[in-house]
């Protein structure tokens, strides 16, 4: 699929068996979209992707920040292999990709951004699970952001992550999508 994304052209194989594999989700084009309207990004900042999939956020966000450094963690081992095909056919030299779930983080409080279009179809748990592990990631002063829509739960996000990260702001509403951003303290 060709995607163009902040002035980017950028070109993603997918397959059977991965998220939104025929376009990108119109979710996770809303967040990337928001990220790069409002996002402070400096020179050498971290950025984590949680459930990166087949990589068109992070892959786009490493093409648009060139001198940051851009992580996306996919479990699905089909996804992870062609972020990896994607990272190299759209030139993304600055993007790496980790095959695992959660627990295969192990870059704690030195990331500066985390984004994630979390697996809402896989339960509350785990939601949750995405935003406690994305506290652990970031520095302090580092932001959460997280799309979601009003029907998958975005109420019910929003005042977790305000539990965890002691704030939460809805700074984007969009075709029925809530992009949710914390700051750790």
């Amino acid at each position: 699929i060709t995607v163009r994304l902040a002035g980017h052209v950028c070109q993603f194989i997918t397959d059977s068996g991965v998220f939104s594999k025929n376009r990108m989700d119109q979710g996770s084009e809303i967040l990337f979209n928001t990220f790069v309207e409002q996002a402070s990004i400096s020179s050498g900042s971290r950025i984590l992707e949680l459930g990166s999939g087949y990589g068109p956020i992070i892959i786009a966000i490493g093409r648009t920040f060139p001198n940051s450094h851009c992580v996306g963690l996919e479990i699905n081992e089909r996804a992870y292999d062609l972020s990896r095909r994607n990272a190299n056919l759209n030139q993304a030299d600055n993007v790496d990709f980790i095959h695992g779930g959660l627990e295969n983080l192990s870059i704690e409080a030195s990331v500066d951004n985390v984004l994630t279009n979390p697996p809402f179809r896989a339960g509350k748990i785990l939601v949750h699970q995405f935003v406690n592990t994305a506290y652990s990631q970031l520095k302090s002063k580092g932001a959460l952001w997280v799309v979601v829509q009003r029907k998958q739960g975005a109420p019910s996000l929003s005042k977790h992550m305000s539990a965890v990260f002691g704030n939460v702001e809805r700074v984007a509403l969009e075709k029925g999508y809530w992009v949710l951003k914390s700051i750790k303290a």
